[in-house]
């Protein structure tokens, strides 16, 4: 029983590692939505359009959707908004 619990616990913590990410973390593919980024999230550039690594970003359509140091800019090619640092 105890090995059971144990397992589980290890293939849990697994799954939960290798699926998507969350805000700030790393991707590779510009404008996509899902994949490398969890649901909610977009993958762009950390500091605008065209500067810094690629990143998940909270996606926005408003202002009032991103935090007080944050910004609601264009994810470059695509109709997308991303909630930036400033």
């Amino acid at each position: 029983m105890r090995k059971a619990l144990v397992l589980s616990l290890v293939g849990s913590f697994v799954l939960l590692v290798a699926c998507g990410g969350g805000e700030g973390d790393s991707c590779d593919e510009e404008g996509k939505v899902g994949g490398e980024c969890d649901k909610g999230y977009v993958c762009g550039h950390a500091k605008d359009e065209k500067n810094g690594e690629l990143v998940c970003l909270t996606q926005c359509d408003t202002q009032l959707n991103c935090g007080p140091n944050e910004q609601c800019t264009g994810i470059a090619n695509t109709s997308l908004k991303g909630c930036r640092p400033m």
